[in-house]
């Protein structure tokens, strides 16, 4: 079967400035339907994103919803807890690299360079931002599931004889402790991860008012206003949610064996390796969408002054 980008993607490489060089500006005739073709592409590349996006949001549910369901058992100690604990540090690293997208969207609308409409980025902005709310809350679904501390003595009664009782050390005991202490140290990951975000948020809160101040384009100010109210808010909720985490405690989940928990790690690692696949496609095809999204708006202003001088 015959990739039906090729002919798409032979008629995005001719520019206006090329043929500038060799013939007379094209015509309207041509411009429209050098539009219509950079249209089809453009709804093809947002198709395709949009469905590898819900292609890796199907398999991140699937994954944090069955984490949160089991825990360790004795038999298979703390490796349950180090499959949430490393789910929930390769969900922080997707919350780093959404908000660096956000970033340079941000920026985009401050010093444009593609040639999108404000509404085109604020959309995709409000994108990144669900995308970034749902993944801090998986990764509080996933402390919320590991065990809280429980009392059990250190050693216990086996029996006795003419000499006394005989103890050994209480297995529930060793377990609870090596649990609670995987549960602190994805507790205490999260907090710092809520902390660098308040952090930077309360900068770009300082920020905006700063440039709030400095206006006098009512336009302006009204979107600096929007944003500072967005801002402001998404403090709030992360103190809420850094609260929220010190708090919980753990959830009665269903504990599995060693051989349940080998086979679910290795269940997760097949599914991590095409997350990463996927990952790299999204941002790939999210790139080439931007790109081929503004040289269509650039192809609609030449058409459209080639109909105003015609």
């Amino acid at each position: 079967m015959k990739n039906p980008l090729l002919p798409l993607a032979f008629f995005a490489m001719v520019s206006t400035a090329s043929f500038a060089a060799t013939a007379p500006a094209p015509t309207a005739e041509q411009l429209k339907s050098w539009v219509a073709i950079r249209q089809q592409r453009v709804d093809l590349l947002r198709d395709e994103v949009k469905q590898t996006d819900a292609r890796i949001e199907a398999r991140l549910d699937t994954i944090v919803n069955g984490l949160t369901t089991v825990s360790d058992s004795k038999d298979s100690q703390t490796k349950v807890a180090r499959m949430k604990e490393e789910t929930g540090k390769r969900l922080g690293k997707t919350v780093a690299y959404y908000d660096q997208k956000r970033a340079a969207l941000k920026e985009e609308l401050r010093n444009p360079r593609l040639q999108l409409t404000t509404e085109e980025k604020q959309k995709i902005i409000a994108a990144f931002d669900a995308r970034i709310e749902k993944r801090v809350q998986q990764i509080i679904a996933l402390n919320k599931s590991m065990p809280s501390h429980e009392d059990h003595e250190r050693y216990k009664a086996t029996g006795g004889g003419w000499w006394g009782t005989q103890y050994e050390r209480n297995q529930e005991y060793e377990q609870n402790a090596r649990m609670t202490t995987k549960t602190n140290q994805q507790r205490d990951a999260i907090v710092k991860q809520l902390d660098a975000s308040i952090a930077r948020l309360d900068t770009q809160s300082r920020a905006l008012k700063t440039q709030i101040a400095a206006t006098s384009d009512p336009v302006h100010s009204k979107a600096l206003n929007d944003e500072l109210t967005k801002t402001d808010g998404l403090i709030a909720e992360r103190r809420r949610q850094r609260l929220e985490t010190l708090e919980s405690p753990g959830v009665a989940v269903h504990k599995v064996a060693l051989k349940q928990a080998l086979d679910l790690d290795k269940a997760l690692q097949t599914a991590v390796g095409d997350l990463r696949r996927d990952f790299d496609l999204l941002f790939q095809r999210y790139n080439t969408f931007l790109n081929e999204l503004s040289l269509l708006h650039a192809t609609e202003a030449a058409l459209n002054n080639a109909q105003k001088r015609g």
